[in-house]
């Protein structure tokens, strides 16, 4: 069973360099050299764990594009499965690498506990190549070599929704922000509150991304056929809810900073059905202060918003900023992580 401290708040940043993790207050500064050299599990002392450890299995390995795969992680206790938040990630011991690695999980609580005798429950990873980082490196073998091995994980991380420290009923809308695998944790997140029933009327994400190729499929774009399920196709009757999703482009196409010109042609996407009630935006460039204006809203919608904003340092630093500095924004509607 997961159990935070009773410190537990939503005013906390995490670190996340090379796919490991550290905890720090937001306006806490250390020495990057003396960072580099800590573990995963040294970075995230001070974090919130579950009390033991779950062995998994890996089950499937999908190569999403040349340098980022996901992994399905069979949980082997298929009665009582793993609880944990959205957003968490897992300590991986993978075999024979004495220190943990840290990798968030993309996947749903939900689909950690089976609902039925016959469900099995399961854990996802999505994993950047990193050569220089021994578990992920593990991960990157041929697939067949590490299909059907057996790992020990922990739950950890105080990145989570809902955010601690807040009424989830007075939240009526969320801002997700991602750069790159920054999307890992939102991930988590954004497919949670599709399978809830709760008082949001709104989710809007910004995600940005380099293409892989020139001509990409969607599909090498980590997770956008599922961000688009989500966005685009119809809601049931029970849930009222509006997406807007913002793709942000850079890499193969022309290289411009604007990001106020639709481009959605680039990607052939498929537009929203109607009764989804969601508007899908493709632009060229980096998330800027023009698309932060956009998404954080008048000043009535900002006292309801909540902000989620994962990516790397440089980038999560200044939107976080950008967000705090709004008056009718308190510090703890802004949650954040980086990697690197």
């Amino acid at each position: 069973m997961f159990k935070a401290p009773a410190t537990f708040t939503a005013r906390l940043c995490i670190l996340r360099p090379s796919l490991r993790r550290t905890q720090c207050a937001s306006m806490m500064v250390q020495n990057a050299s003396t960072k580099a050299n800590l573990s995963h599990e040294e970075r995230t002392a001070t974090e919130p764990r579950g009390d033991g450890l779950h062995v998994v299995r890996v089950d499937r390995v999908t190569a999403v594009n040349d340098n980022i795969r996901t992994f399905k992680l069979a949980i082997e206790d298929t009665r009582n499965g793993i609880d944990f938040l959205p957003g968490q990630w897992l300590d991986v011991h993978v075999p024979s690498i004495k220190k943990a690695g840290g990798f968030t999980v993309t996947s749903s609580p939900r689909e950690a506990i089976p609902a039925t005798s016959t469900e099995k429950p399961f854990l996802e990873l999505a994993i950047q190549k990193s050569p220089d980082n021994p578990p992920a490196a593990w991960f990157w073998q041929p697939a067949e070599t590490i299909t059907g091995a057996r790992l020990n994980v922990r739950i950890g991380g105080s990145f989570v929704w809902p955010p601690p420290g807040l009424v989830k009923e007075s939240i009526k809308r969320v801002v997700f922000i991602a750069g790159g695998v920054g999307i890992n944790p939102l991930m988590s997140m954004i497919s949670y509150i599709g399978q809830q029933r709760d008082s949001l009327e709104q989710v809007r994400l910004l995600y940005a991304t380099k293409l892989p190729s020139t001509n990409p499929e969607r599909t090498e774009i980590l997770f956008l056929p599922r961000i688009l399920d989500f966005f685009c196709e119809p809601r049931t009757s029970s849930q009222d809810l509006k997406g807007h999703l913002e793709l942000f482009v850079t890499g193969a196409h022309n290289k411009t900073s604007r990001s106020d010109k639709d481009v959605s042609g680039l990607l052939n996407l498929p537009p929203p059905e109607p009764e989804a009630d969601a508007t899908v935006k493709v632009y060229q460039g980096r998330i800027d202060e023009s698309a932060l204006s956009r998404a954080v809203g008048d000043p009535e919608t900002q006292s309801s918003s909540v902000f989620y904003v994962c990516g790397p340092p440089h980038m999560t630093d200044s939107i976080v900023q950008h967000l705090r500095n709004k008056e009718n924004v308190a510090s703890e509607q802004v949650l954040c992580e980086k990697w690197w």
